[in-house]
């Protein structure tokens, strides 16, 4: 499927969105997402590809036990020297079913085999997005649905530069992302099961700074850490500042921002050869993100920890660094070795390796 394709039909419903309404074409969008609403109440969402020849028999399967629901995007047509209407998936085979992940796709190997939903990348997890997300997509589509466009890009190549916020009035409340302005318009780009998604009109709505809301997170959670940096060094007492318990996708990405400065520290300890300094940094924040982040790495409400992963991936890629320098003590190695085996065994979601 060709990205640019994808930008032109949503941006050509910005001219056919209020023709739509008054010759019924656009009504076919609102009654199915009005069908939702007879679904499976707060459960989430997947989504998976489907062949487009094969679309509508696989839907009209899904729909006999699960909701459904296809972004449809008008686009005009020159035919036989006239301009003819047309409305189609915004993108070809996508389809997004409501349940339990696992039953979906057992329905699927059942049904229609080599038919799978789609993966996380950054887990290796089939993607889920949280119901109040999907509602919120879903609410923009049925009214306005000309907002919608999905991006050629993944959700980080638009943070160079942008705030991160999260929208606090209107039907879009809870959804995280960038302001960014495109073709003149003020969009919310967000990530919505892996897919970047940028919501156009963004105008009215109240938004929070990431900064001023991980402060204010830090000043809430503060008493409940002031007992525990009593029994810390001064290092892991600032690193532990960085930590509080995550709620959504802005928690993770605060901490892990957070945690980059201590990891590219860490990595100057490393040149200046002062390898206790570095170990100390790096298996303490290896420690930390397991106890913080075990009891909810399964939370729906958070897309995904590729933040927090890559800061994991990078302590570790210094504690490697260590155990292969011929300069460090050998009591120095076995503490690594000892204490890599404990976390490993500890968080086993955590991305090492012995």
């Amino acid at each position: 499927m060709r990205d640019d394709a994808t930008v032109y039909s949503s941006v050509t419903l910005t001219n056919v969105m209020g023709d739509n309404i008054s010759n019924g074409t656009g009504q076919a969008l609102v009654s199915e997402v009005r069908g939702l609403s007879k679904g499976k109440g707060g459960a989430n969402w997947c989504y998976l590809f489907i062949h487009h020849t094969k679309v509508n028999a696989v839907n009209e399967k899904l729909k006999e036990r699960y909701c459904t629901f296809i972004h449809k995007s008008v686009v005009y047509k020159r035919k036989n020297k006239r301009i003819a209407k047309d409305e189609k998936p915004t993108i070809s085979g996508l389809v997004f079913v409501q349940g339990e992940s696992d039953d979906i796709q057992s329905f699927l190997c059942e049904n229609f085999f080599g038919l799978y939903l789609v993966k996380d990348c950054s887990t290796g997890k089939i993607a889920v997005i949280h119901n109040n997300v999907m509602q919120s997509f879903m609410q923009v589509s049925q009214v306005e649905p000309a907002r919608i466009r999905f991006m050629p890009h993944t959700f980080d190549y638009y943070s160079s530069g942008n705030t991160l916020v999260r929208i606090t009035s209107g039907p879009l409340t809870g959804l995280e992302g960038y302001r960014i302005r495109i073709s003149r318009d003020k969009c919310l780009v967000t990530s919505i099961g892996g897919m970047t998604v940028a919501i156009g009109g963004i105008y009215k709505e109240s938004f929070e700074n990431i900064d001023e809301y991980v402060r204010q997170r830090r000043e809430l959670l503060c008493k409940e850490s002031q007992e525990e940096c009593f029994t810390l060094t001064s290092c892991q007492s600032e690193i532990a500042q960085c930590f509080f318990t995550p709620q959504n996708q802005m928690d993770v990405m605060a901490i892990a921002s957070a945690l980059n400065l201590w990891i590219v520290k860490a990595e100057s300890y490393i040149k200046e050869k002062n390898f206790n300094k570095a170990v100390e940094i790096t298996l303490f924040i290896l420690n930390k993100i397991g106890n913080c982040f075990h009891s909810i790495y399964s939370d729906p409400r958070i897309k995904n920890f590729k933040e927090i992963n890559t800061v994991c991936c990078d302590a570790d890629k210094i504690l490697i660094s260590v155990l292969n320098s011929v300069d460090v003590s050998v009591d120095l190695k076995e503490i690594i070795k000892s204490e890599r085996r404990s976390l490993v065994i500890c968080y086993p979601f955590l991305p090492m390796e012995l």
